[in-house]
């Protein structure tokens, strides 16, 4: 009888680092929540457990490959909280552009982000099983998405898409940081303002009295 195949020292360390990090940032967060709740609190948290669930699974997955279904089951499910953790990201970044042009304080806007963040990575993972009717997900070697048949790309590629997109809002949150048009405040248009008035004055020549005077 063949021996069940254990995770290395090297992941299995990894992993619980960064799982046991991640968990007390998030009592931290909790016990302080009447402080800092916010959207963003909320995007960290959801962030925090698609990473803890990617990594217990990394380890279960290890020790399942000779078991079909369980190791099709956790590929899926690796398949759908690593796409997660991108969303994730990339919800960040849209509650960050919402923040600089200060449209944040809607309900209807928190609503899509968890639809984003969940929602669109479980569309894809339904679509990739549907059309594969779950081959691919899962090898003799590894519980992951097989490297033949193009499965891969059902993650790859929408990662590659999440990465962009978040690369193109960056540049519009940059943009709108260094602009004064970006300063949806009230006040800080007005500081901005002035500012600059007070700059262009500065670079003003005296005047010819004075000169002469």
């Amino acid at each position: 009888m063949d021996k069940m195949q254990l995770p290395s020292v090297t992941l299995i360390v990894g992993c619980g680092v960064s799982s046991l990090t991640l968990l007390l940032l998030i009592i931290i967060y909790v016990s302080v929540w009447k402080y800092i709740r916010s959207e963003r609190s909320v995007i960290l948290i959801n962030f925090c457990l698609s990473i803890i669930s990617s990594n217990a699974l990394i380890l279960i997955g290890q020790t399942q490959t000779r078991n079909k279904i369980v190791c099709t089951l956790i590929a899926a499910f690796l398949h759908f909280f690593f796409l997660s953790s991108f969303c994730w990201v990339l919800t960040e970044a849209w509650q960050s552009y919402m923040a600089v042009t200060g449209r944040l304080r809607n309900r209807i806007i928190r609503k899509r982000f968890l639809c984003l963040g969940w929602g669109l990575p479980a569309l894809v993972v339904a679509i990739s099983v549907g059309f594969t009717k779950a081959k691919g997900y899962g090898t003799p070697s590894y519980c992951w998405l097989s490297l033949e048949g193009g499965l891969l790309y059902a993650f790859v590629g929408p990662a590659a898409a999440v990465v962009l997109v978040n690369m193109v809002i960056g540049i519009l949150v940059f943009n709108k940081l260094v602009s004064k048009d970006g300063i949806t405040d009230m006040k800080l248009k007005e500081r901005a303002g002035a500012l600059q008035s007070g700059t262009h004055q500065s670079q003003k020549p005296p005047p010819i009295s004075s000169v002469i005077g």
